[in-house]
């Protein structure tokens, strides 16, 4: 009896002590953090482009040369910020993104071929007039961005922080499809814009980017932080499949707001 009772007192003595061990480090961790993690949400625009695998697109689109533009991309993420000490954090997010990239065929004239399903398929109007099609390609993805922001510097009235940003985003495809656009002036069967469900790529499901660039923060106060992310990406695997391989590339800008997750020091 007396033996089972002291070896209940001691295992009581033991998980007292864990206890406290385990309390006080929670509130070291909370003490250093308390100003760092943060939620919040953002919204990124930007410009991206592709390297296409071979001359597979100019084999399987058209019989007209055509050439790599520019396309918009877009999107929105709520984010949370966690600390990882004095020197650095880790930011993840949940979101939205359009990406894509852009086709133009230029100097289109009778009988040239352009995308099937559109029209029937040839420049029907014999006129002396401009004719230009610029082809998007987007790509819906459900994202997880997943980055470290590492401090570089800060003002001298501390409002303002700068940081080293990199990080990779896993992603999941939601949509994608084609989308036509005729220079302002030029029409197919009385139509200035296309919109095709089959991109003509047979785009992966799951894809995944690369991206580094600067995170500048404003802090307002205790509590709220406006931040500006400027950023350069890539995708080191295609999001499609050979022989029409695409690896995109892009630059984006972000713009949010993120808001404390943890009481006032203060208080």
């Amino acid at each position: 009896m007396t033996t089972t009772m002291n070896w209940s007192l001691k295992k009581i003595k033991n998980y007292f002590f864990f206890g406290i061990l385990f309390w006080g480090c929670t509130l070291s961790v909370q003490a250093q953090s308390k100003s760092k993690n943060s939620y919040g949400v953002g919204v990124n625009a930007g410009i991206g482009s592709a390297f296409i695998s071979g001359n597979s697109y100019q084999n399987y689109m058209d019989t007209t040369k055509s050439e790599s533009t520019l396309h918009f991309n877009k999107g929105i993420h709520v984010w949370a910020l966690l600390s990882m000490g004095k020197k650095s954090d880790i930011q993840i997010g949940l979101g939205f993104q359009q990406m894509g990239f852009a086709r133009k065929q230029t100097g289109l004239k009778f009988f040239n071929k352009t995308y099937p399903g559109i029209g029937v398929g040839f420049i029907e109007d014999n006129s002396n007039s401009e004719k230009e099609i610029t082809y998007n390609y987007r790509l819906n993805y459900l994202q997880v961005p997943i980055q470290v922001n590492t401090y570089l510097g800060r003002s001298g009235d501390f409002k303002w922080v700068y940081q080293f940003s990199a990080g990779i985003t896993p992603q999941l495809l939601l949509k994608h499809n084609m989308v036509a656009n005729c220079n302002p002036g030029f029409s197919i069967d009385g139509e200035t814009q296309f919109k095709i469900d089959s991109s003509g790529f047979e785009a992966r499901r799951f894809a995944m980017n690369m991206q580094l660039g600067l995170t500048i923060e404003y802090r307002e106060s205790k509590n709220k932080v406006y931040f500006i992310q400027p950023m350069l990406g890539f995708y080191p695997l295609p999001i499609s499949a050979a022989p029409r391989a695409a690896f995109p590339v892009f630059a984006s800008l972000s713009v949010g707001v993120l808001f404390s997750s943890l009481p006032n020091a203060n208080k």
